[in-house]
């Protein structure tokens, strides 16, 4: 990756980020799901970069599973609130799986190459703790809500 990449990646990822905590902390469920979403796309494009210079499988693998992290972080204008039990238990494990992908994200960046710099990897565990406070604030505090 280029310097210029870099660069714009790096500012790009570090808006996205602190939109995504700024709207998990103001429970702002469009902030928070535009944030989330919009940073799938970064992954994605820097792993069709990367496939497109050596050819690799495992960048298909990435792009797939921020694909998925993408689709399921699309902000919708469906409110619902906990009195539907099923949109809750499926809201929950969406979360889960945006938190597991953004955990493997960070394992996979700090941990396991070297291609990538580490920057990428702190904003996967931002958005990990995001998403985790999020799930605790939910579980610990009866009648927690979105505010919008």
């Amino acid at each position: 990756m280029n310097s210029t990449t870099e660069l714009i990646f790096t500012v790009a990822g570090a808006v996205l980020t602190l939109l995504t905590v700024y709207g998990a902390l103001k429970l702002d469920r469009k902030l928070f799901l535009y944030g989330v979403c919009l940073f799938s796309i970064l992954p994605i494009i820097g792993e069709s970069m990367a496939y497109n210079a050596d050819k690799a499988p495992i960048h298909i693998t990435v792009i797939f599973i921020f694909l998925a992290q993408f689709v399921l972080a699309f902000p919708n204008t469906i409110v619902y609130g906990q009195e539907n039990a099923a949109a809750t238990k499926l809201s929950t494990k969406i979360a889960l799986a945006i938190l597991l992908f953004n955990i493997g994200g960070a394992v996979f960046i700090l941990c396991l190459t070297t291609a990538v710099p580490a920057q990428f990897g702190y904003y996967h565990i931002v958005i990990a703790l995001a998403v985790a406070y999020l799930m605790f604030k939910r579980i610990s505090t009866s009648g927690a809500a979105w505010l919008k």
